[in-house]
């Protein structure tokens, strides 16, 4: 829509004056009932669901609950169900740091040491830079996998902390990159209670939650606390539904316990700032910037993305079954709060077509036209063609035949076709919106591509150049032995089985590694993805680095060259 055409809308509107108050009224229950029709397909007894409540110009124009929150007990979502809000919860820790700041506690521009001085040899990190996730920490829920943690095993605060601190190093130098990285929002609680004298969820609750009214909403950081109304977490089965754990009792990077509703209420205080005031409000707009100039997407515990012409601030979250997400649009004053207790829910992409709902008829909407059918080259398709690392050891193979692009995971499941969408962008997955996006080529060769994930955002891999190897030159035999991490407190076992090397932990089951690089090897399991062997300078082995989902490089040293199985 050109400038010209906005401003004669605009100009009608002011002409036509204000719309009747009985027009007015009707309007959002027409828009209601879409959203409610949007989620029909959720509404019924025997699945877990999703909890909805939608704010326009200053008011609540919208609220749908529907689904089960306890399958066991027959209960149904309400608009009072609690549910585990997961990542989103980093949009209050930010907030909790903003307002130590505010009164004068502390700066983001300081270093984490001045706070934790035990972080000091992890580098001259800030809390800005754990805040917009440049700080290069590893990841916790990743570290603890590879110390033998389960999904269903206890984590409280204590125990992160000690892992995240026995840590040598992290990824990458401070301030250097852009990483998402749960760590560094436990660092930030810990700095929430070393300056208040409060742990985060007291913090929260006297500071935030009470004065906003958000009387349904804690951090949980007590697994034995009695949460009323709570939906329970599940995944799809080969049969149904099934309970998936939640057993962690952590506040700052997840750990929220909330309801659509009061999530409504504090996406409202972005627009009042009757919490905090604008000065924070405006701080957490703040996004971070590489040394190159790059800006990231990430702020201060939100995102800010264009959505058909209109600025958005959102932030998502996932643990066990639970999906949140809560998407702001500032300029529209509108804000939509997803809930959901079923892991295969796409909280992102319902909230943003309830902002279709909504806001299409609004001045800086852009409706986008139909891309050109316009097919991609085949000196594009060559261009394309080649081997890119999404996270180390996982290796996404793109192949040419014919005019067609293949697409698959190096060493594992069947190759499929990529159809093409655009010249540069090629679907993966209709049914959960993946597509893989190829970056312009630099001297014949995409240098990378992005993995988009529906409206959740889009991973960067970068090509990588693999040698011509086989696997009949590999003796998995000569790795066996016994490897122990100092910075894990944990050992692994290597050892063959059924004549595949095997990496044995004595919490976790067998964990199958193949050969696809000269001593390196990859696996299925996201915390133990890429293992590079070492050697001394006679050709000995002496050690590996085990690399896994933001946790790269962690040494293991070989104790013992044979095991006992």
């Amino acid at each position: 829509m050109s400038s010209c055409l906005k401003a004669l809308i605009v100009l009608v509107a002011l002409l036509l004056g204000p719309v009747p108050a009985k027009a007015r009224a009707q309007e959002p229950d027409k828009r209601a009932a879409e959203v409610q029709a949007l989620l029909a397909s959720w509404d019924r007894p025997d699945a877990p669901g999703v909890t909805v409540t939608v704010r326009l110009d200053g008011r609540i124009v919208a609220e749908v609950a529907v689904g089960a929150a306890d399958l066991e007990h027959d209960v149904p979502i309400r608009q009072t169900t609690v549910f585990h809000a997961a990542s989103l919860s980093k949009q209050v820790t930010a907030f909790s740091i903003l307002l130590l700041e505010r009164d004068g506690l502390l700066s983001i521009d300081d270093q984490l040491v001045a706070y934790v001085p035990e972080a000091a040899h992890l580098g001259p990190i800030t809390l800005r830079q754990l805040l917009d996730h440049t700080s290069g920490l590893r990841d916790q829920w990743t570290l603890l996998a590879m110390a033998g943690w389960r999904s269903e095993d206890l984590v409280t605060d204590d125990q992160v902390l000690r892992l995240v601190l026995s840590q040598d190093k992290g990824n990458f130098a401070p301030g250097t990159a852009y990483q998402y990285t749960n760590s560094g929002y436990s660092l930030l609680a810990e700095v929430v209670y070393r300056v208040s004298g409060q742990r985060l969820a007291a913090f929260a609750e006297k500071q935030i939650f009470e004065p906003l009214g958000m009387s349904e909403t804690r951090f949980q950081d007590d697994l034995s606390a009695v949460i009323e109304n709570r939906a329970l977490s599940y995944r799809p089965g080969s049969e149904g539904y099934v309970g998936e754990v939640l057993n962690y009792a952590t506040a700052g990077p997840s750990g929220l316990k909330t309801t659509s509703r009061d999530l409504s209420r504090w996406a409202e205080n972005f627009e009042t700032g009757a919490v905090g005031g604008q000065g924070v409000i405006k701080r957490m707009r703040e996004q971070g910037v590489l040394p190159d100039g790059t800006v990231n997407i990430y702020a201060l515990g939100q995102e800010r993305r264009l959505y058909r012409g209109l600025e958005t601030w959102s932030h998502g979250g996932r643990d066990a079954g639970y999906r949140s997400f809560l998407l702001r649009v500032p300029s529209e004053r509108f804000s939509v709060a997803v809930l959901s207790n079923a892991a295969d829910f796409d909280t992102a992409a319902i909230a943003f077509a309830i902002a279709d709902i909504y806001l299409s008829d609004r001045v800086g909407y852009e409706v986008q036209s139909a891309p050109a059918e316009e097919r991609p080259s085949a000196e594009q398709l060559a261009a394309y063609a080649g081997d890119y690392e999404i996270f180390p050891g996982l290796i996404l193979s793109i192949r040419t035949e014919a005019d067609r692009l293949i697409f698959s995971v190096l060493g594992e499941g069947e190759p499929v076709e990529l159809p093409a969408l655009s010249p540069t962008s090629f679907e993966l997955n209709p049914r959960t919106d993946l597509a893989i996006e190829f970056h312009e080529p630099v001297d014949g060769q995409a240098p990378g591509l992005g993995y988009r994930i529906g409206m959740h955002g889009t991973l960067i891999a970068p090509r990588v150049d693999l040698i011509d190897f086989s696997t009949d030159d590999v003796a998995p035999e000569e790795y066996v032995g016994r490897y122990y991490s100092p910075e894990l407190q944990t050992e692994y076992l290597l050892l063959m089985a059924d004549g595949v090397l095997v990496a044995r932990h004595a919490r976790r089951p067998d964990i199958a590694l193949r050969p696809y690089q000269p001593d390196t090897f990859s696996s299925s399991q996201s915390f133990f993805q890429r293992v590079v062997f070492e050697r001394d300078a006679a050709g000995h082995l002496i050690g590996f680095w085990l690399s896994g989902v933001v946790a790269e490089d962690i040494y293991f040293a070989l104790q013992a060259a044979t095991v006992n199985p």
